[in-house]
């Protein structure tokens, strides 16, 4: 890609994030374009379907998380690396409102790049959990894909009713506090 379409690409992910955040994965094509300041054919040869625009941004988060998951090996204490790692979760689900449930079939079809990226997401996700589990720290038995469930689960509550800023916070610290192994 040449640089300058290479920017026009980036600006509009970015710009797409940020409308998403705002308006949910239904918003005005139009608007993202005008955000990320193209025109809307520059929009469409990027990306010639919504759907296209829709998985590249999820595709960015879910290879964010991936990258974040890995640096929090590094961690000094595990079972608070994989605790930042789900609220990274819980944060980035949030700026999708309606993201994730849009690029749901592409996520379940094996082979497709959305599949793909979870899959790797997910993998450098049970690594944090297991050492976190190592250490004693987090309960063995654990299974990632459901605790990804219910930390997106909070995240779709809160889209849909009225909330405050701080209880999605608390909803997970609820299952932080489950995920704790007993002395």
């Amino acid at each position: 890609m040449r640089a300058d379409a290479q920017r026009n690409y980036d600006r509009l992910l970015e710009a797409a994030a940020l409308v998403f955040e705002e308006r949910g994965a239904a918003a005005a094509l139009e608007d993202i374009a005008r955000r990320a300041e193209v025109s809307i054919a520059t929009l469409y040869r990027h990306f010639p379907t919504r759907q296209d625009l829709l998985e590249a941004v999820f595709l960015r988060i879910a290879d964010t998380l991936r990258d974040q998951a890995l640096e929090l090996l590094d961690s000094p204490d595990p079972f608070q690396g994989f605790v930042q790692w789900l609220r990274l979760h819980l944060e980035s689900g949030a700026t999708g409102r309606g993201l994730a449930a849009s690029v749901m079939t592409a996520k379940l079809q094996d082979g497709t790049a959305v599949n793909t990226s979870c899959n790797e997401m997910k993998a450098a996700g049970e690594q944090l959990l297991a050492r976190a589990q190592a250490t004693a720290s987090a309960r063995n038995g654990v299974d990632l894909g459901d605790l990804l469930l219910v930390v997106h689960g909070i995240v779709l509550i809160n889209e849909q009713l009225p909330t405050s800023p701080d209880r999605p916070e608390r909803m997970l610290n609820v299952i932080v506090d489950g995920l704790r192994a007993t002395p």
